[in-house]
């Protein structure tokens, strides 16, 4: 069962009980924010002509424009954390494709030393037996 705390705040000089599930130092953010909102707009040009029911309106717009500009953030954070993302599986894909062409070119490389080996093995024998020959050939020469 989740436990609500009840949590004292002062709000534009009035005392309210908030609950919430929430830490009492979150609540007491929240409070201190929307004090901090009123305190804006009561220091603006026209915040003295105010009646409560504007100030809560143009609060409300205050506090609605900084939820979308912090929004429109975290979505731009989003879409460059899924652009690096897919970035990434790429790069991933492209190490993946280099190990296997790696892979690939020391299997083709093995055959190659063992064609060279093979190669030198005949090359051997046949100077082996051209040294024979001329060995030979020099014998009944003299």
């Amino acid at each position: 069962m989740i436990v609500k705390n009840d949590t004292k705040v002062i709000i534009g000089g009035s005392v309210y009980t908030l609950s919430g599930v929430e830490s009492e130092e979150y609540i007491q953010r929240v409070a201190l924010y929307i004090n901090n909102k009123l305190d804006e707009l009561k220091s603006s040009e026209n915040g003295q002509l105010l009646n409560s029911r504007m100030m809560n309106i143009l609060l409300a717009i205050n506090i609605a424009d900084d939820y979308f500009k912090a929004k429109e953030g975290t979505d731009q954070m989003d879409q460059a954390f899924e652009l690096k993302e897919e970035h990434l599986q790429e790069k991933e894909r492209e190490i993946i494709e280099l190990q296997e062409n790696i892979h690939y070119l020391e299997k083709e490389k093995n055959e190659l030393v063992t064609k060279l080996e093979d190669l030198q093995k005949i090359a051997d024998s046949y100077k082996a037996e051209l040294d024979e020959y001329i060995e030979t050939f020099d014998l009944e020469k003299e």
